[in-house]
């Protein structure tokens, strides 16, 4: 069992698949129930900034905790971001959905009033990728760790650099990892330092730092888009087996804590009944969508990143791409472009999401 220390008043915040090259002692504790383990992500509406000083971070990590009090969920990684933040959550009491629109409800309120706004401060509902422990725990959380050293303006700087920027980042749980002293009272570290050899020992904290180190150099080669699978299931075949057979079996339906259980389904069989939802929201007709070169470059590219998403979960890429009439790469590409052109372009972004929540509101 993963031990907690919490807080709810205060929070004493920080002050400032495994790497081969690094030797480490893995091991792999069997959580009995797999699928309570989440990491979260919310983004700023239109990208906006969701923090605007180091009060808006410290009263949201305040909030963090005390939210994780009152629904006993545990937060074992969190990195805040200028306009998105991460974290990778245990939920005991599978109350998920509990616990984040209280979170980000009570967020929302308090930036609004004191930045006097109104309106939504978030880009869409918040994103729920369920985790397979066994095999992706200990590189999602270094994954989660290197935020600061992955965006644009750190990513050309030197190794040391980026190890000096990460050492002394404030609003992540890395600096709580590797020093007692800096550890926030809500922060749970041993079930991550278990993985690498004896639980929240100096042993493996200096371990767990030459892991993140080595990731530094290498800024790792995991990708977490490319991990994902079946929308928001970040876990192995296996794992992935384990759900269907948990929840979708009999067609039953994954209950309102097992979101991501739903994208395991195979209730969107073709890119044309995909099409045929969306062709109001786009107003684009379902021919259009489905043919390769109709005119309609964002509209088919919406298409193509959805048709990826929704049928991964029991589908390969090869069937999904021929069935769109492209290759394997092109589908991959189409997904890369995209979110660059969304970062770019806030109405595609909004098209985007408002396409997305159709194909999610009929589930």
């Amino acid at each position: 069992m993963v031990r907690c220390k919490i807080i709810t008043l205060g929070v004493n915040c920080p002050p400032t698949t495994p790497n081969p090259t690094v030797d480490l002692h893995v091991t792999s504790p069997a959580d009995p129930i797999p699928w309570r383990w989440y990491h979260v992500t919310s983004r700023g509406n239109e990208g906006r900034h969701i923090f605007a000083d180091d009060a808006d971070r410290r009263r949201f990590l305040n909030i963090l905790a005390q939210s994780a009090v009152l629904y006993g969920i545990e937060v074992h990684t969190y990195v805040l971001m200028t306009n998105h933040f991460h974290l990778v959550l245990h939920t005991p009491q599978a109350n998920l959905s509990r616990f984040m629109q209280r979170f980000n409800t009570t967020y929302t309120v308090y930036f609004n009033r004191r930045h006097q706004r109104t309106g939504h401060l978030y880009q869409g509902r918040y994103k729920a990728f369920l985790v397979d422990v066994d095999s992706y725990l200990l590189e999602l959380s270094r994954y989660v760790h290197l935020n600061p050293v992955r965006v644009k303006q750190n990513a050309a700087l030197s190794p040391t650099k980026k190890r000096k920027i990460l050492k002394t980042y404030r609003w992540s749980s890395y600096s709580g990892y590797i020093n007692l002293h800096e550890r926030p009272e809500f922060l749970c570290c041993n079930k991550i330092l278990e993985i690498i050899g004896t639980a929240d020992t100096a042993s493996s904290r200096k371990t767990y730092r030459r892991f993140i180190q080595k990731g530094i150099d290498a800024l790792s080669g995991f990708d977490l888009k490319d991990a994902v699978k079946a929308q928001n299931v970040l876990g192995s075949g296996d794992f992935q087996a384990w759900l269907r057979d948990h929840f979708l079996a009999g067609g039953k339906r994954a209950n309102a804590e097992l979101p991501a259980a739903k994208s395991l389904s195979l209730r969107f069989k073709s890119p044309r009944e995909i099409a045929t939802k969306l062709e109001s929201v786009l107003a684009v007709s379902k021919k259009n969508l489905l043919k390769p070169r109709s005119g309609h470059r964002d509209e088919r590219a919406i298409l193509l990143e959805l048709c990826r998403r929704h049928m991964a979960g029991g589908r390969s890429m090869s069937t999904i791409s021929a069935a769109l009439g492209i290759g394997v790469s092109a589908l991959c590409q189409n997904r890369k472009r995209l979110e660059k052109r969304i970062e770019r372009d806030p109405s595609l972004a909004q098209r985007f999401e408002q396409a997305a929540g159709a194909l999610e509101d009929s589930e």
